[in-house]
């Protein structure tokens, strides 16, 4: 019995990592994107990194001089709940 609960336990966890990594999250990458630059918007997203934990994203704040913004966003309990992104200076 114990083997068949963590069995499924870990099928579930697995099921959900892999959603996390190629689920359709285009709100993740609009949060990401209001949290580097706010309102008006970024020049350009530079790079994106998805794992089953977090999404990375870095973008250019400014053309002149350039400027890049790392943002990592992740869910409120590992697997479950929804996104909140925390910015980080590059």
């Amino acid at each position: 019995m114990i083997k068949k609960l963590i069995s499924i336990l870990l099928f579930l966890a697995t099921a959900l990592g892999l959603y996390n990594v190629y689920g359709a999250h285009a709100d993740v990458q609009e949060l990401a994107e209001r949290t580097a630059c706010g309102q008006t918007g970024c020049v350009r997203m530079l790079r994106s990194h998805r794992t089953p934990m977090a999404h990375q994203f870095e973008f250019q704040v400014s053309v002149q001089p350039p400027r890049a913004v790392e943002v990592r966003c992740a869910r409120a309990y590992v697997f479950l709940g929804s996104f909140a992104c925390e910015p980080g200076q590059r």
